[in-house]
């Protein structure tokens, strides 16, 4: 009853016994939340360094073939002028998922507004917004991001968009062209920020044709909801 009355009237008394009790608590607590913290970070190492390593070798087998077929055509490879500017994904709203994110990277690192933001070798975005020490890009998954693009494999153009849900269509290919399943699509030569030829993704199915067109749907290259890092393409480097 004593201690009851103390702990009521007392409040630094009663302060201090809370503070108690949880740094007790918190002791056996410990070994799970550090085990638990392991776990979810390796998976999360295991499946990005898979990703990767998947990632590195489709990309190697595509260079081998590329310099191949230029070789035998004696076209020579200038140098090249780019390079990546790599950024950290800090934010990203869950009411804007699959629209917009944020990075840790700005003015002061080169980034630039309208500049290509790239995540395991595929187009994920666009610069948007910039300041001094970060910048928000908008996912191509987004439906006010329209880009111009190709399938690769017909030279077909059409244009890239999302609908805020996740999912990617590519518009105004004429019905009458012969487009198939896993056909690989890149971005074309549209003269800003982005240069052509950066992959995108690949057709996965088609929609009822209208007005002479048929909208594909897209399957991005890149995993859009394990965004952690990403790379900014500057030509200033």
């Amino acid at each position: 009853m004593l201690l009851y009355c103390v702990m009521n009237f007392v409040p630094a008394v009663r302060y201090f016994a809370i503070d108690s009790v949880n740094k007790l608590l918190y002791i056996p607590e410990y070994p799970f939340s550090v085990t638990r913290d392991l776990v979810k970070y390796g998976s999360n190492w295991v499946l990005e360094r898979k990703t990767l390593q998947q990632q590195l070798a489709r990309l190697e087998a595509l260079n081998r073939v590329q310099a191949e077929a230029l070789q035998k055509a004696n076209v020579s490879v200038p140098a090249a002028k780019s390079s990546y500017i790599p950024a950290r994904v800090i934010l990203r709203y869950p009411e804007n998922w699959w629209s917009e994110a944020k990075i840790n990277k700005g003015s002061a690192d080169k980034v630039v507004e309208g500049a290509a933001v790239m995540s395991d070798g595929y187009l994920v975005g666009r610069i948007s917004r910039v300041s001094k020490h970060s910048a928000w890009f908008e996912l191509i998954t987004s439906s006010s991001f329209l880009i111009a693009a190709v399938i690769d494999d017909t030279r077909d153009l059409g244009v890239i968009t999302g609908d805020n849900k996740g999912n990617l269509n590519m518009l105004y290919i004429p019905s009458d062209r012969y487009v198939t399943k896993n056909m690989r699509i890149s971005t074309s030569l549209i003269g800003d920020q982005i240069p052509p030829g950066l992959m995108i993704g690949h057709i996965i199915g088609r929609e009822p044709a209208k007005e002479g067109y048929v909208p594909f749907k897209v399957a991005a290259g890149a995993h859009l909801t394990q965004l952690y890092n990403v790379e900014v393409y500057s030509e200033d480097m």
